[in-house]
């Protein structure tokens, strides 16, 4: 009998490998990766431009789509401005792809299944229905300024220094319980790339991460009792609107006139806004301040326009500026986006065909193919953004040309970024207070001055970046 089993995986074992290497017909036309390829790049821990560089970057500027052995099977990779826009377009034929089927166990609870992210067709669009709301209303800049005057005072404390600035916007308080929690979880499930590869390692009894799997509760539980508090002030009539995300969000479910989110789709959207949001706003505002700091000519001219739209206020006196007055600092959003595009945070989005369909090159995508948006080799290819690693706001001086519309740091078509509006005015708010304060510097001789180190783990971030602020007078 146990022979009868032991042939019987056997033959599913050779099956499901066969289904995996089996090249579908219609994409071995299209140039292929070093056959590792994915598994090197996974287990690399080296700065994410260098692994690019070395793994894909080259043959994607070459061909502008490529296909990659993973492990559910080919997959294309595609780094091509105009097919990346084709195909985030099409939302009703590449729906997004959810890697949590096959993540490690303690990445899909910390990520969630059922939020606005992952979700497709009519279980997206209820999603996104209740929390359109949320990010399309015109949001106070005063909502961010407590928040940013905070984190004025704390860098204060710290003139003179060389200061580690990922960690310091990460939190106002880097000792809080809440963000060691947070920072511990992040380690633990991309400081180890092993289990993204193996994922069933964390059922063996062994390997399992008994520390994560608790520290999830206590992070869960946190988001719970925001949400459960937020709640009771909504039924007692004391919520405050629009004071932060989690009261929007209860807020706009409630006056949903069709169904309603419940409680663990709040939670795992709001858990999705924390991992996603905030560490997207964090990495683009350390970013943006190294390039200051390492273009001090860039920094002073910025800087210029800030205090002349704001009536030249004295640095001990920052101001909050209006919408208004940052529509007078039109550099301001060139230097945020000529940073998001060399820093791209977010280096890849994941889709899946659903039905067979054909590309305005002519190429057939197979029904249930992944489709990767190389977002990073977009804004990195020499033929789109010429001198790529060069930082260059003004690029973007002129909203019609090249450089902008090939610009996709928050995505394109009906699945762009929910949130990126809101995330820009977090950004222009925080960037224009801070330089009414200091002057960002960095030495020829700190590790970063000649090449940002990027390090990879569910999103980008600028890694032991540390830069000297001086208080203005």
């Amino acid at each position: 009998m146990l022979q009868y089993i032991a042939v019987g995986v056997a033959t599913f074992a050779v099956y499901k490998a066969y289904n995996i290497f089996k090249c579908p017909d219609e994409l071995k036309q299209l140039y292929a990766a070093p056959l590792l390829s994915f598994i090197f790049f996974t287990l690399d821990m080296g700065c994410y431009r260098d692994k690019i560089d070395r793994y894909y970057q080259p043959y994607l500027n070459k061909h502008g789509i490529i296909r990659v052995l993973t492990p559910v099977g080919w997959c294309l990779y595609v780094g091509n401005a105009r097919l990346c826009k084709e195909i985030a377009s099409q939302a009703d034929i590449y729906h997004r792809f959810n890697l949590l089927l096959i993540a490690p166990v303690n990445l899909r609870r910390f990520l969630g299944k059922s939020h606005v992210g992952f979700h497709n067709g009519e279980e997206w669009k209820k999603h996104r229905k209740i929390i359109n709301p949320i990010f399309n209303q015109t949001w106070s800049t005063k909502l961010f300024g407590t928040s940013i005057q905070n984190l004025i005072d704390e860098l204060e404390k710290m003139a003179g220094k060389d200061v580690k600035f990922y960690h310091v916007i990460n939190s106002k308080n880097p000792n809080s319980k809440i963000y060691n929690l947070y920072d511990s979880i992040f380690k633990q499930l991309f400081g180890q790339p092993v289990y993204l590869l193996f994922p069933f390692m964390e059922y063996v009894p062994f390997f399992r991460r008994t520390k994560l799997s608790h520290q999830l509760d206590e992070y869960h539980e946190f988001i719970q009792e925001m949400i459960a508090l937020r709640m009771d002030e909504l039924k007692k009539g004391t919520l405050v609107e629009n004071r932060d995300l989690v009261s929007a969000l209860v807020k706009s479910n409630d006056n949903s006139s069709e169904t309603k989110l419940t409680m663990e789709e709040i939670r795992e959207n709001l858990s999705v806004f924390i991992s996603t949001g905030h560490d997207t706003v964090t990495n683009t505002l350390t970013s943006t301040l190294y390039y200051l700091a390492r273009y001090p000519d860039v920094q002073e001219k910025l800087r210029a326009q800030v205090l002349s739209a704001l009536g030249d206020p004295s640095p001990s006196k920052v101001q909050i500026p209006t919408i208004e007055q940052l529509k007078n600092i039109p550099l301001l959003d060139m230097v945020i986006k000529e940073s998001m595009r060399i820093m791209t945070t977010v280096p890849a989005i994941p889709k899946k065909s659903t039905i067979i369909s054909t590309l305005s090159n002519g190429l057939t995508i197979p029904a249930k193919t992944a489709v990767f948006l190389h977002y990073w080799v977009v804004h990195h290819n020499p033929n789109d953004f010429p001198d790529p690693y060069e930082f260059k706001p003004e690029r973007f001086a002129d909203i019609s040309n090249e450089a902008t519309k090939n610009w996709q740091s928050f995505g394109t078509g009906p699945r762009k970024c929910i949130a990126n509006t809101f995330a820009l005015m977090e950004t222009r708010v925080t960037i224009s207070m801070l330089l009414q304060k200091f002057e960002f510097c960095i030495s020829e001789d700190n590790p970063n001055y000649h090449k940002l180190n990027i390090a990879s783990n569910f999103l980008l971030y600028p890694k032991d970046l540390s830069l000297e602020i001086k208080i203005r007078t």
